[in-house]
């Protein structure tokens, strides 16, 4: 099945170029895993840059430059201890019978906590995130619905298994939803009869517009 939602052509040439954190990062890589079409995007953005590399002037370079370049290949470097190859990680045993793709499986998965009866969450560990980040995988029983909220920065979700509706349509495995706007306010319903699992990154907490919202925030820690 292929994905019918995708990141925009200014997320993806952040992505190109590494200029997102590292949960955002991750949600476009692991969408990218599932995406064939989001992967020939990319490829255009190499092309453009090798094409644009070609047709870039030369910069004069000194007449001394190619001895200076021999002069430090020939120099002495103190080669800096190599670290032994970490091993994959370790896959939690709650994440049995799930599908993940390639950028997930080398992840640092945490241990999952429940939100409510059906809806537990597994943050996930990334070098370099910034403090008020969240990136986490969702787990949602099929028919459940999520207690509406809008955001204080950009929320992705890229959907693993399962189906779930909001405000702009329907969402099925390897599907990519940006949310970043205040006024940008979702309820997901969970569709089907197959349990939901997604990973989502968000730049900051939620904003929830529902009492039980605002009850199941200091648990969701979201």
């Amino acid at each position: 099945m292929s994905a019918i939602h995708h990141p925009g052509e200014d997320l993806l040439w952040d992505y190109f170029r590494g200029a997102l954190a590292p949960g955002l990062r991750l949600s476009v890589s692991t969408h990218l895993d599932l995406c064939p079409q989001c992967r020939d995007d990319l490829r255009v953005f190499t092309a453009i840059g090798g094409a644009l590399l070609e047709t870039t002037e030369g910069v004069a370079m000194s007449d001394n430059a190619l001895d200076l370049a021999l002069a430090r290949i020939e120099r002495p470097v103190d080669l800096p201890e190599v670290s032994p190859v970490s091993p994959p990680a370790r896959r939690p045993a709650f994440l049995e019978g799930f599908e993940l793709p390639p950028s997930l499986q080398s992840a640092e998965i945490r241990g999952r906590y429940f939100v409510a009866p059906g809806v537990w969450m597994a943050p996930i560990a990334l070098p370099g995130e910034p403090r008020a980040a969240k990136t986490y995988l969702m787990c949602v029983k099929a028919g459940m619905e999520m207690p509406e909220h809008t955001h204080r920065g950009r929320e992705i979700t890229v959907m693993l298994q399962g189906q779930y509706r909001d405000h702009k349509g329907l969402y099925q495995r390897g599907d990519f939803s940006q949310c970043d706007e205040a006024d940008d306010c979702h309820m997901p319903v969970m569709m089907g009869d197959v349990d939901c699992l997604c990973l989502v990154a968000q730049e900051a907490a939620i904003i929830p517009k529902t009492w039980l919202g605002w009850l199941l925030k200091p648990i969701a820690r979201i």
